[in-house]
């Protein structure tokens, strides 16, 4: 395996796009619905199915934080992933995750 991972031009701005998509568009609704909309909060953590799916996406933020320092994607630290993932979503994180490396190695 290599050290770098090379992207397309094409491949990175697709990457960047899902990131921005992440952290303003999804992770935008959680933020509205947190400063506008607490019963919204409540009745999901309430949930059992919504309840699931929360668990589950912790749970994929810590195996993914793993994983991707483990297959040696990103340089970040499984710590920087958790908190970019907290902050913006997995939406977010993974793609700034694996393109990191690239920023620091052009």
């Amino acid at each position: 395996m290599t050290d770098a991972i090379a992207y397309t031009a094409r491949e990175r701005n697709a990457l960047w796009l899902v990131a921005v998509t992440g952290v303003c568009a999804l992770n935008g609704v959680f933020v509205y619905a947190l400063a506008f909309r607490r019963d919204a909060i409540t009745a999901a953590l309430a949930n059992p199915v919504s309840f699931a799916f929360i668990a589950e996406a912790l749970l994929m933020t810590a195996l993914l934080a793993y994983l991707l320092r483990k297959w040696n994607v990103s340089r970040l630290s499984w710590a920087w992933f958790v908190a970019l993932a907290l902050v913006g979503g997995l939406a977010f994180a993974v793609p700034v995750a694996a393109l990191w490396k690239v920023s620091h190695t052009r």
